[in-house]
């Protein structure tokens, strides 16, 4: 099923969030102002950029090495195009997109320049106020650290404000005791909490439920007892 949408409602770390989950593999075209950019993604990370003067143009080409060999772009050098025609445009909020799974084959050793971890934090970096309030709402909400935390901290270059706001989370301090605790500015403590919330870096806590003992079996376990003693 296609992915479509407008970055007015729809930011970059919502979309990566998407692709990353289910590990898509596609083509994710944004249609900017300026220009069309056709953005490679292979397992759910964004490998190679290029613009596109045609929208059929992209679907015409369906095996990513001969692609890239046809370009005269190097396998090494392809991290290149996402600096240049991706990392930029992150806090752009106007363009439209669609991505296409699975019609281009991709060889098994692309390398991955930029996790999407990395792309998701720095997408989140430059969310209005209205942005983060689509996951972070509710000021009593608990998080916790996902329990492969180390492995998805370690593909991103966190600032020191991210480092200072994960610190906080240990799945018993509130949305507000985080806010208060961290000594930063709302927003960018909200904007550090959304991007760890789309990167899987935490996870909303879920409340145990007490189980409150059966009144059905209090009472027949009294008859019994009773009845024991006639």
């Amino acid at each position: 099923m296609a992915l479509t949408g407008d970055l007015t409602t729809f930011s970059f770390a919502d979309i990566l969030q998407v692709l990353a989950k289910d590990k898509k593999s596609g083509v994710l075209l944004v249609e900017w102002k300026d220009m069309i950019v056709a953005y490679y993604v292979k397992d759910g990370e964004v490998i190679f950029a290029r613009p596109v003067d045609k929208v059929f143009r992209v679907y015409t080409d369906r095996n990513f090495e001969q692609l890239i060999s046809r370009l005269r772009i190097k396998k090494e050098d392809i991290h290149k195009t996402i600096e240049r025609f991706f990392l930029p445009r992150l806090e752009q909020k106007e363009g439209i997109f669609s991505f296409t799974p699975g019609f281009i084959k991709y060889d098994s050793d692309v390398p991955v320049r930029y996790p999407v971890e990395e792309l998701i934090m720095r997408a989140s970096r430059s969310l209005t106020e209205e942005e983060v309030e689509r996951k972070i709402s509710d000021e009593l909400l608990v998080f916790e650290k996902a329990p492969d935390v180390d492995e998805r901290v370690a593909r991103v270059n966190l600032t020191e404000e991210e480092k200072k706001v994960l610190s906080l989370v240990d799945g018993n301090k509130s949305v507000a005791d985080i806010r208060k605790e961290a000594g930063l500015d709302r927003l960018t403590v909200d904007r550090a909490l959304y991007g760890f919330l789309a990167a899987g870096i935490i996870r909303r806590k879920r409340k145990e439920r007490v189980q409150k003992p059966s009144i059905t079996l209090d009472l027949l376990a009294k008859i019994i007892e009773k009845i024991k003693q006639l």
